[in-house]
This record gives C-alpha cells, structure tokens and sequence, in this order.
C-alpha cells in the first residue's frame, strides 16, 4: 500500500486542493450559489436510479458532456474514462478495462468487454464502431458485470443511450467545419405522431479528407466517411403497455487507419520519415469500409407492482477492410479482412419490489450469431516468382448462447443493503476454418492448384458457467455511501479463427474465469456542490486466454500467432472520479485511474518464463481534467470557455514486456472549446481544439519482425481545430 500511495500522487494533490484553504474553496451557498453537480440517472441494473445510489464503479457522460469532449464513436471515451484503454490495429478495437481485454487483433475474436446500444449486445465487430449521434448518456462499467450482463462481460460493459421520444415537438441542427476537411451534419426531429405514439428520427454524415499524406502518390489518407441514421418509434399501447421499435443502419466509407513502419522491412525497406507521424509511404489498398442495420423491440408491459419487458434484436454488419500492413511503396504485406455476420437476440426479465425491503429482476438471455469470414493476404508480393505468398483464408462460426440470472436487492434497514446476484450461462460453437496459398492470385494468369497451408477443420465445442456478484452498500447519511463487493466473470472458450499460415495456428481454448474484489464509496457533499467516487479493486484472473506467439510446425514458419489459456494474472488497482463546482462560475471534472497487471505463472514456448509481465493495454496512470469557467453574457449571449487535458502513461502491446512493441513513453492532450448561446437558447456557436500540440502517440503496434522485418505502429490523431453551429426549435 505504501508503494501504491507514493505513486498515486493525483489523489494527495486533488485532496489537498479541495481542502486546503487558499486553493480550490467551494463558495457558501447563499442566494446567489444556487448551483449544483447535475444528477445522473443511468440503468446499470436494469432500472433508472441516480449514478450515486448504484453500488458499482460507473463513468457516466451526459449528451452535453459527449459533444463538448469532441467524442465522435463509441472507441473515442477512453482518454476520459479511469482504467478504460482502447487500441486498435487499423480501426480493429481492442477494448481494455482495468487492464481486462483482448489482445487478438483478428475480426473473428470476441471480447471480454461488451458494448451495448438502447439495451442490445453488440457482439458483431461491424456493429461495434458506431457514430455517436443524438446521444442521451454513455455508461460505462467496471469490473466483471456477470449477473445482468452476461455476454462475455469479465472486464465490463459500455452502454449508449440514445435520446427517446417524446410528445414535445423538437427539432435540431448541427454543422461542424474543421481541420483536414472535417464536414459533419447532425439533425434530429421528434415529437407527437398521433394520440399514443411519439417518434423521432436523428442523423449525421462525417467526413473528412484525413490527418495523414501518402507520399507515394501525393494525397491525403486515414480519410473519414461515415453515415447513419436512427428512427426510434414509442408505442402506447395501453395505459400499462408500451412498445419501443428502434431502427438503424450506417454506412462507412472511411480508410484504414494506416500506420507506419519501424525498421528495415524484408525488401530493405527503411521509413525516410520516421518522426513524423503524418508522412506516410505506401501503396496498397487503404479502405474501412462497413454496411450496418438492424432494429430493436422493446415491449413493456405493467403489472401491480412488476414490471414485465421484452428486448428483441437484430444486427446485420458486413465489412470490408483493406490494409498496407507493410506500410511501403512495396507490396510485402497487404491484407483484405471481410466479415459478414448476423446476430438475432432475445431478453426477457421481470422486476419489481417484493414487499418493503426487497426488489428482484429476473430474467432469461438467448443469443444466435452467424460469422462468415475471408481473408485476402498479398504477402511478399513483389519478390521474385515462386516466392510469393498469396493466401487465401476462410473460417466460418456459429455461437448459440442461453443464460437465466437472477437479482435480488433486500435493504435490512434505512442504512444497509444487500444485492446477491446469479447468472448461469451456456454456449455452444461450431466452426470451419482453412486456408490455401493459390498461385497467380494476384496477377492476371488463371489460379493455380491451391496449396493447403492450414488444412480444413471442423471444430465444436460447449461450455457452462456460473457468474455472479455479491454486494453490501452502507449509507451512514443521504450524502454517503459505502460499498464492497465480490464478483465473478466468465468468458467461453473459443477457436483462433485467425489462423492462417500453419496448422499449429489451430488452437481451442478453454473458459477464462475472473473473481473481483472491490470497496469503494460515492459521496455528493456542500450542498451538492461536489461529487466524489473512488473504489480500489483487486482481481484473480485464471485461465487467461493470451493471444501470443507459438512454434509453427516448419522451418519456414518458425513462429505464429495462436491463442492458448497461457497464463493466470493479479490485477489491482484505484480509481478516482470529482465533480466540483468551485465557485459559481468555474466547475472542475476530474478522472484518475491506477492500475498494477501481473502475469502468474505464464511460461510461452517462444518467450519462455513470462510470469511477472504487465498485461497488454494497462498503462499505469490515466488522468483526465475538465474546467469550465462561465464568461457571463457578451452582447446577451452566454459565453463559456472549457479547457481538458489527460495523461496516459507508457503501455505495452504485447506479453512480452518489449519496449519495441510499445507506446515509447506516456502521451498528453490538451483541448479546448470556447462556446456561446444565444438569448433564446436556440443558437449556439462553439470554436474547439483537440490535440492543441500535436503530440504524436502510438494507440498500437505489432511485432512482424519475424516474417517482415519491421514492427507496424499505428498512431492517435492529429491536432484539428473547428467550429461548430446549432440551431434547435
């Protein structure tokens, strides 16, 4: 503990600062200090209650906060959000909470941490980057959640809440013009649409032309396009029944997210540029392109006392990304990913309150997901005739999930309470998988004779668990609260589907298994000026399912990827979260997060003894710092400056604790944005910045030194400066 406090240094400073008189001293309310921290209502369990009453680590953004922070996708909250770390290989997310998450950077891989929209799993790798538009709250929570969410959720579930409809008649605008070309449109429009149903319909378009250029043929890259819509229709079918049909499709028409090489690749290759992040070099197919749809039912229905609901979903998503993995004029590694996949689920529970004291949801789960996958590999494709590798991969997976879990909260008296929850979860896959190498596939002769690199498989297996989570919360006033918890998680077993050069890349793996420990506490004091929520945790993780390096079964392929149950880990840490309105003009939001990742007796047959080794995407120390200060009226419009600024420290991206395969140090970015509302609420014009100096990070890199040569780094974006108008009516 004493190591912990001397390095968590964030904590002591904030403490002092709110407390110690002559720095940040919170202004006696009076008549003219009427403000307050904004309650936060969310639904972490399955019904509405304030942030501040839900015995969980939660970060919750309001829409408000969503557009002032810039947030643009579901992958872009992690700079904000304590021990929330995402990477990702070319727009491929790899989400990481509290160090838990899936290094696999393949379409095919499932991870550990769930993203949920409007209360549907979104399991489909197409589904799970999505525009934020007309967005109500983003909710994100810590720690295995393995009793109410239960697809794979070891690490923890991010949820979006779009806005609802209502009778009010509504309708807004927004146009964003920025840096690199940036073009976004945002409008939505609600309201009455007869007697008992209300609607509203929300879209955006974002492009623009890319923070990066190719030198080798002089234009722009990484561009952006994207386009999306939502229809939500609120049915009141009686006065005790209520249907919700939600419908929505994006198309995305962006670049992959090219990076750039470090080292000297297979054909001499050397970056002439390797400190400018924005000077690219290479010459193969650059798209991220995905087609997305699906709808939503949600039927609720009143009962005395108990609430019954139905959550029927549907996703389609297909995508189609193409990368210069080489990241070189030369055609040495360039891959083309394409998935199709569909995903039908099927929710139902039942809550409610059981006399005074207690309140139960019960509910089942049922989940069917079909994925097609095909990857297109054209690897040393500029090397002499007869050593080419042109590679063609197939694999194929159906999954068929059950689960029944169970919540009960019994609150013994005024100050104590108790929630004891079970989940059990069975799931069942079948999966088919090869690949060839098929001469003269990228060249105009006829294909010759597949070659079978990794013969076909026909894989199927079945796994049950049991989950769950016990909490005590103590409230010694209305202002405090205390909890302390015990949790279990579980993830099923699964195949490496990215197996692609050697037989020996065909790995099964068993459940991974994740027990967590936490106490922590919310407080909202001086007269709800102040919001301040803190909770330490410690894990005991078993089975882990590592996606490393293996001996391949020829000379020529010594080594390759395969996933295996390789390690067991520790994990231990603290978050920090304070909402403080300082005085009655400046407000201050603040997030921090420690974070200790240990591997237990992990020994790999290519790296040998791993155990000791930080876990990928767990950085040490993340900060985050938000003031906002109110200018008062200028002209009788409403002026309000905010600065952000957050701190993630170094990071590796792989078991091996090498510091080639890393983010070389820790990064910062400052941003800012000067806002002003008109008289009437219904203008509003805003100038922002995001990066303001440029700092050039690296969100993810991958060892390919083995076959290629070089280590492929992918960067964060680039400074971008904007304005933004609004009109609502």
């Amino acid at each position: 503990m004493n190591r912990l406090q001397a390095y968590w240094k964030p904590s002591a400073l904030i403490a002092s600062l709110l407390s110690t008189p002559g720095h940040l001293a919170f202004a006696e309310p009076n008549q003219h200090t009427s403000r307050q921290v904004e309650e936060v209502v969310v639904t972490a369990r399955k019904k509405s209650e304030s942030l501040q009453d839900v015995p969980i680590s939660i970060t919750a953004f309001t829409g408000d906060s969503i557009r002032d922070l810039g947030f643009s996708d579901t992958l872009s909250i992690d700079e904000k959000t304590p021990n929330l770390e995402i990477k990702t290989f070319g727009g491929q997310p790899n989400i990481f909470i509290r160090g838990v998450g899936n290094n696999d950077f393949n379409a095919t891989t499932i991870s550990p941490v769930s993203i949920y929209v409007d209360d549907v799993v979104m399991g489909l790798t197409g589904s799970q980057t999505a525009q934020l538009f007309d967005v109500q709250r983003i909710e994100v929570l810590r720690g295995p959640q393995g009793t109410l969410f239960g697809r794979n959720t070891t690490g923890g579930a991010i949820a979006f809440h779009s806005n609802m409809p209502t009778e009010e008649t509504e309708a807004g605008v927004r146009l964003t013009l920025g840096s690199h070309k940036q073009r976004d449109v945002e409008g939505y429009v609600g309201g009455k649409l007869s007697q008992r149903m209300n609607g509203r319909l929300a879209v955006i378009s974002t492009t623009n032309d890319g923070d990066r250029r190719n030198d080798y043929n002089g234009k722009d890259a990484n561009a952006k396009e994207v386009h999306a819509l939502r229809g939500l229709f609120d049915f009141q079918a009686t006065d005790r029944l209520q249907l919700l049909l939600n419908l929505h499709g994006a198309v995305d028409r962006s670049d992959f997210n090219q990076g750039k090489p470090r080292g000297t690749n297979a054909f001499g290759y050397t970056d002439p540029h390797p400190n400018n992040s924005g000077r690219l070099n290479f010459n193969g197919k650059s798209q991220h392109y995905g087609d997305t749809h699906g709808f939503s039912l949600t039927t609720t229905f009143d009962t005395d006392g108990f609430t019954l609901k139905s959550i029927t979903g549907f996703e389609k998503a297909s995508t189609d990304y193409c990368g210069d993995i080489d990241h070189s004029p030369s055609s040495l590694d360039e891959i083309c990913f394409h998935t199709d996949g569909e995903q039908i689920t099927q929710e139902i529970n039942i809550s409610g309150d059981i006399g005074d004291n207690t309140s139960l949801v019960t509910g089942l789960f049922l989940l069917r997901e079909d994925l097609e996958n095909l990857t297109e590999a054209n690897l040393f494709g500029d090397a002499p005739a007869g050593s080419q590798l042109p590679v063609v991969g197939y694999s194929t997976r159906d999954t068929s999930t059950y689960a029944l879990y169970s919540e009960l909260n019994y609150r013994f008296n005024p100050r104590w309470q108790l929630t004891a929850g079970l989940r059990y979860t069975y799931e069942e896959k079948e999966a088919r998988l090869k690949s060839d190498m098929i001469p003269n596939y990228y060249n105009d002769q006829a294909n010759g004779a597949p070659i079978a690199l990794v013969p076909e498989r026909h894989l199927s297996e079945s796994w049950d668990a049991v989950s769950g989570r016990f909490v005590v919360d103590y409230q010694p006033t209305d202002d405090w609260m205390f909890y302390a918890s015990l949790s279990r998680g579980f993830k099923s077993g699964g195949f490496n589907l990215g197996s692609f050069f050697d037989p020996n890349e065909v790995t099964q793996v068993d459940p991974e298994y994740l027990t967590a420990f936490e106490i922590g506490s919310k407080s909202t004091l001086f007269d709800r000026r102040l919001r301040l929520n803190s909770s330490v945790f410690y894990y005991d993780y078993s089975e882990l399912q590592v996606y490393t390096y293996v001996s391949g079964s020829t000379p020529t392929t010594p080594v390759v990827f395969a996933l295996e149950n390789a390690a067991d880990a520790k994990i231990y840490g603290v978050e920090l979260e304070v909402n403080a309105l300082i005085s009655e003009r400046l407000s201050m939001n603040l997030g921090g997060g420690y974070l200790r990742t240990e591997y237990k007796d992990f020994i790999s047959n290519v790296g040998g003894d791993l155990s000791g080794n930080p876990m990928p995407g767990s950085p040490k120390v993340n900060l985050s710092v938000e003031f906002s200060y109110d200018l008062g009226d200028i002209k009788e419009w409403q002026v309000e400056a905010k600065v952000d600024y957050s701190y993630t420290d170094h990071r590796y991206f792989n078991a091996f604790k090498d510091e080639d395969v890393s983010s070389l140090g820790s990064h910062e970015l400052i941003g800012a944005r000067l806002s002003s509302t008109s008289p009437n609420g219904k203008w509003n014009i805003a100038l922002w910045g995001r990066n303001l100096t440029d700092e050039e990070y690296i969100v993810d890199s991958t060892d390919l030194e083995g076959n290629f040569g070089f280590i492929s780094e992918f960067y964060g974006d680039r400074r971008s400066v904007g304005i933004d108008l609004s009109y609502s009516f």
